[in-house]
């Protein structure tokens, strides 16, 4: 029979040694090997599991607690390990709100074999050993007193030298935000905090004053913009930014203006669709703040666009959420749907938008794009330019080369939705058309042993921040909005990031508003008259 400290002792030393192994690379690594501090260290750190479970586990909670703390380590040490993912609020967005389809792709066979077996398998162990209860009325010294205990070891541990550990960790943020089941519980309370804050928010109006300019307001023909949002499709492997690999032929044929220093202002969808069509710079980027004013799409409808969203994603992140938004239809091209629809399936919803728009339109797009780690489902099978290509969700089955060429196979695949809709666009004569195309992240393809994206943005990679960029303009578009290409082309390598969009957008449409930041706005030196103010 063990008694209650005994049991809280062996679980933490299991979720202490077995469950933190990235952890520790990181931790020796930021106090720089040195033997003392790294004891001490391990010691407080030990203190904080124990804290943990006193804390979240009194009495007879204590087993049931136990369990779930060493499965929510065991799961958050598999994709540390394997992709290089930590937990942090976004993550814990990511994980909430991702769909079936998309989470099947990283609950594999192997994901949860080794989740079984140094999760859940320790889980059940700790409800076979008999511990020893203290009566009731103890409870109401013995919990304050584990608690207090624990914070003791804590904060004695790391008081030993707290000048070090403070240098060390605040250059080091990753080491804490790897360490479990700690970093867990801190990112799902902060991303409840923040969910509470934005439920209790009130919607701040933003360019009320928005109206058409002179030229939009004199088109004879409605103009139709589609905007691809896509998914983490990174600059490094996109063609036309000089990649190694031609993965757009397709656009490099067309007249399309490219940007190839874009950085996106977050690493995963649920962060930066937000972020890049509101008004805020990310500097200034909240959830909380984005979602609580009107947002790029208010301002269209305002000005007299009929705005829609589709998508063939995990949905809009609340950025449609007062214009609605609906999920593609699979009926409109069963060929792409075969198992998960490709970004093919837009191409028929573009064709018909073309043959029944009579307003000025705005159509967004949201593209599945290149999201991981089903890369292989993203483009025809028979359309594989780049062989081997992984045909795995379970990157552990592949080199890196296969997963590579899986990748940069459905970079083509984007390639060729977006010539595609160039060319059909391009033979109207209904509208005057106009695509842009940006990407929401990248994503890590195994550089530094990082995987996928979401890494926190104070860590991530160059692969996840930097995005592809591309605009195309009807000839009809640009001679009625007095735009001049080859002038935005000749500025097109200065950086341009996820701030642009909003203050872009409303200089493409001309839609006049003292809302739009001429320094943001790329169109702004490039009209071949003076646009109205």
């Amino acid at each position: 029979m063990l008694t209650h400290l005994t049991l809280n002792l062996l679980v933490a030393g299991y979720i202490f040694v077995a469950l933190n192994l990235g952890f520790w690379s990181r931790a020796i690594e930021a106090l720089s090997g040195d033997v003392v501090l790294i004891g001490c260290f391990a010691i407080g750190i030990f203190g904080l599991t124990v804290l943990a479970l006193e804390l979240l586990g009194p009495g007879r909670m204590q087993k049931p607690v136990a369990a779930l703390l060493i499965m929510i380590a065991a799961g958050a040490s598999y994709y540390e390990r394997n992709f290089g993912v930590l937990i942090d609020r976004d993550m814990m967005r990511n994980i909430f709100e991702t769909t079936v389809t998309e989470s099947r792709h990283l609950i594999t066979p192997a994901a949860l074999w080794q989740m079984a077996l140094t999760g859940v398998i320790p889980a059940a162990m700790v409800f076979w050993p008999r511990v020893r209860r203290v009566r009731r009325w103890h409870h109401l010294w013995r919990w304050p007193v584990g608690v207090a205990l624990s914070v003791a070891l804590v904060l004695g541990s790391i008081a030993f030298n707290y000048k070090a550990y403070a240098a060390a960790l605040r250059e080091r943020r990753d080491v804490m935000a790897s360490y479990q089941p700690v970093a867990f519980i801190r990112a799902l309370v902060a991303y409840g905090e923040e969910q509470m804050m934005v439920v209790d928010s009130v919607l701040q109006e933003v360019a009320g004053d928005a109206a058409p300019g002179r030229h939009l307001a004199q088109a004879e023909k409605p103009v139709l913009m589609v905007l691809f949002v896509g998914e983490t499709l990174r600059a490094q492997n996109f063609g036309l930014n000089g990649y190694e690999r031609d993965t757009t032929p397709g656009l490099a044929a067309r007249d399309v203006i490219n940007f190839p220093d874009v950085t996106a202002c977050g690493t995963s969808t649920s962060v930066s669709l937000p972020c890049m069509f509101s008004p805020l710079a990310t500097s200034d980027y909240s959830r909380e703040a984005a979602l609580s004013r009107e947002n790029l799409l208010d301002v269209l409808v305002r000005s007299g666009f009929e705005v829609n969203w589709v998508d063939n994603n995990t949905g809009d992140m609340g950025v449609a959420m007062r214009q609605g938004w609906q999920i593609v239809e699979k009926t409109l091209a069963p060929d792409a749907c075969v198992t998960e629809c490709t970004d093919e399936v837009f191409l028929p919803l573009i064709e018909k938008t073309l043959e029944e728009v009579t307003e000025d339109t705005v159509l967004v797009l949201h593209m599945i794009g290149n999201h991981g780690p089903a890369y292989y489902l993203r483009y025809p099978e028979g359309q594989a330019p780049f062989s081997p290509d992984c045909r795995s969700a379970q990157f552990s089955d592949c080199p890196v080369q296969e997963i590579v060429n899986a990748y940069d196979n459905a970079v083509v695949e984007t390639d060729l939705v977006l010539s595609r809709a160039i060319d059909m666009l391009d033979a109207s004569d209904r509208v005057l058309p106009a695509m842009v195309f940006l990407s929401d992240h990248g994503e890590s393809l195994g550089e530094s042993g990082l995987y996928l994206h979401a890494a926190p943005r104070f860590m991530a990679p160059k692969e996840q921040t930097k995005v592809p960029m591309v605009m195309w303009l009807g000839d009809a578009f640009r001679d009625v909005m007095r735009l001049k290409p080859d002038c935005m082309r000749a500025h097109a390598d200065a950086p341009v990031s996820h701030d642009h969009l909003f203050h872009t957008m409303l200089g493409l449409l001309d839609i006049r508003t003292a809302a739009r930041d001429p320094s943001l706005d790329l169109t702004e030196t490039c009209r071949s008259e003076d646009r109205e103010s």
